[in-house]
């Protein structure tokens, strides 16, 4: 078989299964498979499938035809420039929550060796972030699931100057006086988690994606810690969900000691990133 009869089939067949970018995924599953370029792959569509390679690609397309995510079969998401690995009890990063990194190194551009900390830091694409940024910054994850904790470890392990703590809100402050917490808290509502895609229902881990029926409920925990931790005129940076954007009243009354400072839209035009600042 060549490989453009290959594309064609798993093309259909990924399409029939109900996958929104059927092309595109089967090209990057061939990519991955044979260890190519998908540029090249394109440039040479008569290249025959020999030995191994149609048993594995047929693993593959299985497996996406499962619904499985196209980033745990391949191993990595791309997130701030870098590749992050990813896999079964990983959230994916998304390319939205680059807005959060974007904003916390705005806030934190004229401190020297400012201390952060992420609550819930799951694949550790934002510390790896932050890190790579501001190779100065005293970086601190905290994360409560030992899956995801893994592959924290394993995404930051080339970044020695970040400290990993297993906790969640429960947890105490690190005893580093901080100048930012940042957070993407789970935002998922019961409602909307029934429309989202097998791929995200099936496969990601539930609790880092559901808030149950109260959105503000875990955004006010975070608070919490954050207050407890921040020093005076510290900042709390959070993505947003839908529901969490709809409630300007509750974001703006999250913690007595926190108040709005401001908030940042994404490219489609919605409310992103909610900033709050301890008050002095």
């Amino acid at each position: 078989m060549r490989f453009d009869q290959w594309i064609d089939g798993a093309t259909a067949t990924l399409r029939a299964a109900g996958v929104l970018h059927a092309h595109r995924d089967a090209l990057l599953l061939a990519a991955h498979v044979l260890e190519f370029d998908k540029t090249r792959l394109l440039a040479h569509p008569e290249t025959e499938l020999t030995g191994d390679t149609p048993a594995a690609l047929a693993r593959v397309l299985a497996r996406r035809t499962g619904r499985e995510p196209l980033q745990y079969i391949v191993g990595r998401q791309e997130f701030w420039g870098m590749p992050v690995r990813v896999g079964p009890g990983c959230l994916i990063p998304r390319p939205e929550t680059e807005h959060v990194v974007e904003t916390t190194l705005e806030l934190i551009a004229a401190f020297e060796r400012p201390a952060v900390a992420e609550i819930g830091t799951g694949s550790g694409c934002i510390l790896m972030a932050l890190a790579t940024e501001r190779p100065d910054a005293r970086l601190t994850g905290i994360e409560m699931d030992p899956e995801a904790m893994a592959w924290a470890r394993l995404n930051l392990s080339d970044f020695p100057g970040v400290r990993l703590l297993a906790g969640d809100v429960r947890f105490l402050p690190p005893g580093d006086a901080l100048h930012a917490v940042v957070s993407n808290p789970p935002y998922v509502t019961d409602d909307e988690w029934a429309t989202l895609e097998p791929e995200v229902r099936e496969f990601e881990p539930a609790a880092a994606l559901r808030c149950g029926n109260d959105p503000m409920g875990p955004y006010g925990a975070v608070a919490e810690w954050a207050v407890r931790s921040l020093l005076p005129g510290g900042v709390l940076v959070c993505e947003l969900g839908v529901a969490q954007a709809r409630r300007a009243s509750g974001l703006r009354r999250l913690h007595p000691r926190l108040s709005w400072e401001n908030g940042v839209r994404d490219l489609a035009g919605r409310l992103r990133v909610a900033v709050w600042r301890k008050s002095e």
